[in-house]
């Protein structure tokens, strides 16, 4: 694979994965790419690992290049240490979403987000959607049937919420997860 594939494939999971980290992760001695007789580089399943380990270290576990650096070991080790992080400013949200500022106020000037101080992992997971959507061209004005599926399903929700004895009223959060999931079962119904 080159390059430019390799940056895509990694923008699946790590939105942020970006041909210039790529080439930085290189230039710091993070990675050693082969290249062909031309200077191509020739990325093996290995390196595209390896370069996905390093952006998770940083990404999910937060440790800096620096010390992924100096500790060769953190990655070969399947094991390691998992901070939790429930709170994130719009800087750090935006960077780990591989979302521009640009991007994130197209998305609230169109009423999808709204810009807060604090954004947390279910905000995170949401802007990571968003930003996928955008690497294959899609904008918020694309996404009008969102809005509509979203209007009709809080109602929808409230009208379930209502059908449940009062001792079970809590169970908003039990819906929504069955609720999707039947959504996502119909979706991919007919793709399989």
């Amino acid at each position: 694979m080159n390059i430019g594939e390799v940056a895509k494939a990694l923008q699946i999971k790590y939105p942020s994965a970006s041909i210039s980290r790529i080439r930085f992760l290189e230039k710091e001695g993070l990675i050693n790419i082969k290249r062909s007789s031309g200077g191509t580089r020739k990325f093996t399943k290995k390196d595209i690992e390896k370069i996905s380990k390093i952006i998770d270290l940083q990404e999910n576990e937060f440790y800096s290049l620096k010390a992924i650096k100096n500790n060769p070991s953190l990655l070969k080790s399947n094991k390691t240490k998992s901070i939790k992080i429930d709170d994130y400013s719009i800087r750090d949200m935006l960077k780990q979403s591989g979302l521009s500022m640009a991007q994130f106020e197209d998305l609230v000037s169109f009423g999808f987000e709204t810009n807060t101080v604090i954004f947390n992992n279910e905000d995170l997971n949401r802007m990571k959607a968003w930003s996928y959507f955008y690497s294959l061209g899609l904008e918020p004005k694309n996404f009008s049937v969102l809005k509509s599926i979203n209007e009709r399903s809080g109602d929808f929700i409230e009208f379930i919420k209502s059908l449940l004895p009062e001792e079970k009223g809590d169970e908003h959060i039990l819906i929504i997860e069955n609720f999707t999931n039947l959504i996502r079962g119909y979706l991919l119904k007919d793709i399989y």
